[in-house]
């Protein structure tokens, strides 16, 4: 709930000045309201208490009493001495009030709104306890009940930008997608400046498809607020699905410039050096990036631009923090310990590693030839075949890899005609010698036991 609710407590639970019976009961009253506004509570309560006993019992005197156990959290308190002024006067709305606020506290928003409902039926011109009940509705993704109330408001206050906003809001949320237009273009009548609502409606423009519409919002709003992250994120999304790369470093560059110290931006803008191979830029900016917040998805980053740069060393070091930093990044298990299959290191280590890959995604099918791979290098040819040939199965497009580690496996298992079976097939995908270089050695080795059989 947002905090603004608290502030509304005093509209209804003021100081009132009830009839009483006796004299006595009206001066003791008073002596607790002094008691309450120098924030002595408990005097204030015994006050109200005695105030009863000497023939001061009405509704109003118990709504004294509920709002300063309120104001102390004594919620179940509270509520005791509003039920009790609700009794003496089911009309008194400041008791159903009273009631909604004690539930709202308690994050019980059902029933919180039922009391407010129940009081704005008595005082329907309540409107600030209307907008507690849009933010209740709200929450609770009840967005019907959100929309009566706010069209209530937003006619009753026409020139009130938020409202128009929070109501486009809830239009956007059931997908009444020209309502929600209708109130965002609205909120920025009244308010030109309202960079929050070009924001939005660029967001709703994205949704409706109208790319260009939503390419002017998020310039309006960066125009008004240059340090708008989201509205720079967004429009770099959008150039980069259109491809271009100069356009979305250009962007994404401005907004750093500007002091924006937003890591996604320095992530996005690093993930583009890397597709371009420019690995210094790519550095750089993961780097930056990792200064804001040290996450295991830039740790990996780097790990795999330091791969790519033939840095083993440093390619360990980010692999190992960004499991560190999150031991289920299946992403950076599975790289670290193939990485290890590679250069025939840390095999056990390597496996342990893929084999927690595996649990976190079982159908990864890279993640299954890593560990077929594995058991490969410890001997296991039955477990190496069982996951292999499960990940040729699951990985739809042709992987030459996986391909080749199945020509490896069948020539350890001296199936030949399988083995020079996926040599070729990974040769014809990967132009590599080593591959070649098997393919002459199975063909060899098959020439060789044809002519042995022919010697018997």
């Amino acid at each position: 709930m947002k905090k603004f609710l608290i502030f509304l407590i005093p509209v209804f639970l003021s100081g009132c000045f009830p009839y009483f019976k006796k004299d006595i009961a009206l001066k003791v009253y008073i002596s607790g309201l002094l008691y309450e506004k120098e924030g002595e509570n408990e005097q204030a309560i015994e006050k109200f208490q005695e105030a009863i006993k000497k023939g001061g019992e009405n509704a109003y005197i118990y709504i004294k009493i509920g709002d300063i156990y309120l104001k102390k959290k004594e919620y179940l308190k509270s509520r005791e001495y509003f039920q009790k002024a609700l009794k003496l006067n089911p009309k008194i709305s400041s008791g159903y009030f009273g009631i909604g606020l004690t539930y709202l506290f308690e994050k019980k928003y059902k029933y919180a709104a039922d009391y407010f409902e129940k009081g704005l039926n008595i005082e329907p011109e309540k409107n600030a306890f209307r907008l507690i009940l849009c933010d209740i509705y709200t929450n609770l993704n009840d967005y019907k009940s959100a929309e009566t109330h706010y069209k209530i408001l937003v006619e009753t206050y026409p020139a009130n930008y938020i409202l128009h906003y929070n109501l486009a809001r809830i239009y956007e949320a059931q997908k009444k997608n020209t309502d929600a237009e209708k109130e965002y273009l609205e909120s920025i009548k009244i308010l030109p400046n309202f960079w929050q609502g070009y924001l939005s409606l660029g967001i709703l423009y994205q949704k409706m498809g109208e790319i260009e519409k939503a390419k002017r919002n998020y310039e309006k709003s960066l125009e008004i607020n240059p340090l708008d992250k989201n509205s720079y994120s967004l429009l770099a999304i959008i150039y980069y699905s259109e491809k271009n790369q100069e356009k979305t470093k250009e962007l994404l560059l401005k907004a750093i410039e500007n002091g924006v110290k937003e890591k996604e931006l320095y992530d996005f803008l690093a993930s583009i050096y890397l597709e371009e191979k420019d690995y210094s830029l790519a550095e750089k900016y993961l780097l930056e990036s990792i200064k804001i917040e040290d996450t295991s998805d830039t740790r990996f980053k780097l790990g795999v631009l330091y791969d790519k740069v033939k840095n083993f060393e440093k390619m360990e070091e980010n692999m190992k923090k960004a499991i560190e930093l999150n031991p289920d990044n299946s992403l950076a298990l599975n790289y670290l310990g193939y990485s290890y299959l590679l250069k025939d290191i840390n095999i056990n280590q390597a496996y342990e590693m893929i084999k927690r890959a595996c649990k976190i995604e079982p159908n990864n099918g890279a993640y299954l030839d890593s560990l077929g791979w594995a058991y490969y290098k410890m001997g296991n040819y039955k477990n190496a075949k069982k996951y292999l040939e499960k990940a040729v199965k699951l990985i739809h497009e042709e992987d030459p890899e996986i391909y080749e580690h199945l020509g490896y496996l069948y020539y350890a298992l001296k199936d030949y005609d399988k083995a020079i079976f996926y040599f070729i097939k990974a040769f014809e995908k990967m132009n590599k010698k080593e591959i070649q270089e098997m393919i002459e050695k199975v063909k060899n080795t098959m020439k060789n036991e044809d002519t042995g059989k022919d010697k018997k």
